[in-house]
């Protein structure tokens, strides 16, 4: 596994959005962010990450990555591929806890989000529905869950 071990510098790319890859990442020190759009005038922050596993959903489920991952500060990961995927949860029975603890996490999040986005739209319609006019705010939530959707429909 030792020769598993990446190093990545501050600023780094880890993974790039919409790349398919073979391998996810255990996080063994340091931090990231994820960033939808990266580099481009519509860049935006999807999340953090300073443990746990990145790239494990899209692995798990033979996709293409939803967006890109930079280092924040030096980083180390441990990569796990198609060929050392088995003999990873063998030696270490106790990372496939670690590893549902972290796509349970990932499931929350998204129901947290479904929550807001559904919020979101009841407030539209009640606004629409009484004639008045959408905050900034509700404006600004808005315009977030659509690129959002968006940009994972254009795949």
């Amino acid at each position: 596994m030792s020769d598993n071990i990446i190093s990545f510098k501050k600023g780094d790319i880890i993974c790039k959005e919409n790349e398919y890859e073979l391998w996810f990442y255990e996080i063994l020190s340091g931090s990231m962010t994820i960033y939808k759009n990266y580099g481009l005038s519509d860049q935006y922050e999807l999340g953090k990450a300073d443990s746990g596993y990145i790239g494990e959903m899209g692995f798990l489920n033979s996709m293409s990555r939803i967006g890109t991952v930079v280092a924040d500060e030096d980083t180390t990961l441990a990569k796990i591929d198609n060929d050392t995927f088995k003999d990873y949860f063998i030696s270490h029975p106790e990372k496939i806890y670690s590893i549902i603890q972290c796509l349970l996490t990932r499931l929350n999040e998204i129901n947290d989000n479904f929550l807001e986005v559904s919020d979101t739209i009841r407030d539209c319609v009640g606004l629409y529905e009484m004639n008045s006019p959408i905050s900034s705010a509700l404006s600004s939530a808005m315009e977030k869950f659509s690129n959002v959707f968006r940009s994972r429909k254009a795949k």
